[in-house]
């Protein structure tokens, strides 16, 4: 005979409501959460989604929608996000945007199509045009890595993150500092220009260079050429700030192609495995990536389940500064470069 709610009622103790809630992804205490599922390891059940689907009228499925798939931010993102959700009983389809707002708006109608039951997002650019038709049904959407308006929202503090760089830079004695950064068509990148800029006056009294703010394309090798750029104007910075983490990493290939004297200070972005692979131990800005995310799901597990402010939700989190070795960050005498 096929388990039912019933009989784990019978083995928890617990009401109808709240084995309910567990399996529609709502918050149940722990000691609630351990004895349902005990009980449902030992009466091998399993939900049937078919019927819960129809008695619901949920597909109880979630749409997953990328900026780009190859991002090493995003697929942290989707692993973090599909683990919690599918603990709440929810499968995903994942959609990758390449990066065109074409494409975004097209898996939007997509996923509509599919009728899925909310949809989350990291948005190639700041238009939120490709959301309506979400809207038009009462989709539920939660934005990541972007400040969207009309949309909750989970984002970093972004110029507070640029700040502790150019803090650490400036405390250490310089006072000509170079970012790395993509253009400000999306949100993050004008927000962490934005924070380079505010906290270069603010430490030095003088607003960066223009050339010292020059938008780079956002990869690998973007970050490459920028480092490279920078070195060899006539007055190049002692230091260089990495707005993410394709720029960083491409940054730290040509800082290795430099003698140890050619080589500014430089702070990187997003990823503590570099950390891991990279000597002298790197100096970096880390986001609380699985939390980014962990937190954009229970965000639209509150929407699904009819809960939370009438009002779309902001939810702004903190980086942490995670300072290396002296070397990576301190100032040292520069031999000018041969043009």
């Amino acid at each position: 005979m096929v388990a039912t709610y019933k009989d784990i009622r019978r083995l928890t103790g617990l009401s109808l409501a709240t084995i309910s809630k567990y399996y529609n992804g709502g918050n149940v205490l722990g000691p609630n959460r351990e004895l349902i599922e005990e009980a449902a390891a030992g009466l091998d059940y399993q939900v049937n989604n078919v019927a819960r689907g129809l008695r619901s009228r949920r597909s109880m499925t979630i749409g997953v929608v990328l900026d780009q798939l190859n991002s090493t931010f995003n697929t942290t993102i989707v692993s973090r996000v599909e683990e919690r959700l599918r603990e709440a009983g929810y499968g995903t389809i994942i959609c990758d945007a390449r990066q065109d707002a074409h494409s975004q708006a097209e898996v939007v109608r997509f996923l509509i199509g599919k009728m899925v039951d909310g949809i989350v997002v990291v948005p190639v650019g700041d238009d939120t045009s490709f959301l309506k038709p979400a809207r038009h049904r009462d989709v539920p959407v939660v934005a990541i890595d972007r400040l969207m308006p009309g949309t909750d929202s989970v984002v970093i503090d972004n110029r507070a993150a640029i700040a502790s760089a150019v803090q650490l830079l400036t405390d250490s004695g310089h006072t000509t500092i170079g970012l790395l950064a993509g253009p400000d068509t999306t949100y993050t990148m004008r927000e962490r220009r934005a924070g380079f800029r505010d906290a270069v006056r603010a430490r030095t009294g003088l607003l960066p260079r223009v050339e010292l703010l020059t938008p780079e394309e956002v990869s690998i090798e973007g970050g490459y050429a920028g480092l490279r750029r920078l070195i060899h104007l006539s007055a190049p910075p002692t230091a260089v700030v990495c707005a993410n983490y394709g720029l960083t990493l491409g940054a730290s290939i040509a800082q290795n192609e430099l003698g140890s004297d050619l080589r500014p200070a430089l702070v990187g972005f997003d990823n503590l495995e570099l950390a891991r692979l990279i000597r002298p131990r790197p100096t970096l800005v880390t986001q609380p990536i699985d939390k980014l995310a962990l937190e954009a799901a229970e965000l639209l597990l509150q929407r699904l389940n009819g809960e939370g402010p009438d009002e779309p939700v902001t939810i702004i989190l903190d980086t942490t500064l995670m300072v290396g070795h002296e070397s990576t960050y301190q100032l040292k005498p520069r031999v000018r470069m041969q043009r």
